[in-house]
């Protein structure tokens, strides 16, 4: 199911400048050994947090989850985007506080400048049995025309570096990978050639939950907001210096939970820079491992690819 309405015409969008570029969006998801609502799992004060969040997030939200349908008891990914804000938004509220599932992913949208504000390139993105949430910025966008594939390349529905790098993703696992060696390869691939790039992203699929925390190398200030006419006095907890952070709540039973900044993550654990977690929804076995062999293997990804970013015609092997 998809949902869009058009978006408002605002003074933070006016104020934007364009050629600049950054993604500012917000993370949720969790896993849970049964049906079980974003509300029950975070808390009436979170979840209220969170649907408060999108007074700055504001360029639309999206949620996927997984189901049954009625006689079946095989589930698949359900979604839902909107294009505009959930502020107020009664839809929003009853989503996080009464609708069940045993995994979801939920995402919060402030726009890059020059990505449209659109369904189609609201998160979370859903393709091949996958729905995948980004929270980042990859550009210039062009360089991904030498990374995808020409039939993966056309399934790309919108304009957005974040279904791009689903594409991505979505390629390496119709090479044979599963979705963790998937996500964390294409993760590789562009931490060398985008080094400043946050590629934080949740995915789900019927079977698994994948988180991504990979923006060791991306950063966020006062001056990110107010070039979105947003005054620094007005962020919610978390929003400049600890922008990416991930946090983590796993509970006795099994539920597993995963967040951005923003709500009260107080008692959780938080996930290291540059692992990709995964959650087997049927065990609700957890496992974490690192994106690169070392720190120092991390850093040489970034410096390889400051010689690319230097050509003015980059060579791009997607491997």
């Amino acid at each position: 199911m998809l949902v869009s309405r058009s978006a408002p015409n605002n003074t933070r969008q006016q104020a934007r400048q364009p050629g600049r570029s950054s993604h500012m969006c917000r993370l949720l998801a969790y896993a849970a050994p049964r049906d079980t609502t974003v509300t029950k799992v975070i808390g009436d004060m979170n979840s209220d947090a969170f649907q408060r969040m999108t007074s700055v997030h504001n360029d639309g939200w999206g949620t996927a989850w997984l189901a049954a349908g009625f006689g079946e008891t095989e589930r698949e990914i359900e979604s839902l985007r909107v294009s505009t804000p959930g502020q107020n938004d009664p839809l929003l509220s009853t989503l996080l506080a009464d609708a069940p599932s045993n995994a979801r992913i939920v995402h919060l949208r402030l726009a890059t400048d020059d990505f449209k504000r659109t369904k189609v390139n609201t998160h979370p993105f859903v393709a091949d049995g996958l729905a995948f949430a980004h929270n980042g910025s990859i550009v210039p966008t062009w360089r991904f025309e030498e990374l995808l594939r020409p039939e993966i390349r056309a399934t790309v529905a919108g304009d957005t570096d974040s279904e791009l790098y689903f594409g991505l993703v979505r390629q390496r696992v119709r090479d044979g990978l599963s979705l963790e060696d998937a996500a964390a390869s294409a993760v590789r691939v562009l931490r060398a050639e985008f080094p400043e790039s946050s590629l934080n992203a949740t995915i789900l699929s019927a079977d698994e939950l994948v988180v991504v925390h990979a923006s060791s190398t991306a950063h966020v200030t006062e001056e990110t907001f107010a070039r979105y006419g947003i005054d620094a006095s007005t962020l919610p907890n978390g929003h400049t210096d600890e922008y990416y952070r991930l946090s983590m709540l796993r509970a006795a039973d099994g539920t597993t939970v995963f967040s951005s900044t923003g709500i009260d993550t107080a008692g959780w654990t938080s996930v290291p820079e540059d692992t990709i977690s995964r959650v087997d929804l049927d065990s609700l076995d957890f496992t974490q491992r690192a994106l690169f062999s070392s720190a120092a293997d991390a850093r040489a990804s970034v410096s390889g690819a400051a010689a690319a970013t230097a050509s003015t015609q980059p060579r791009l092997v997607a491997v």
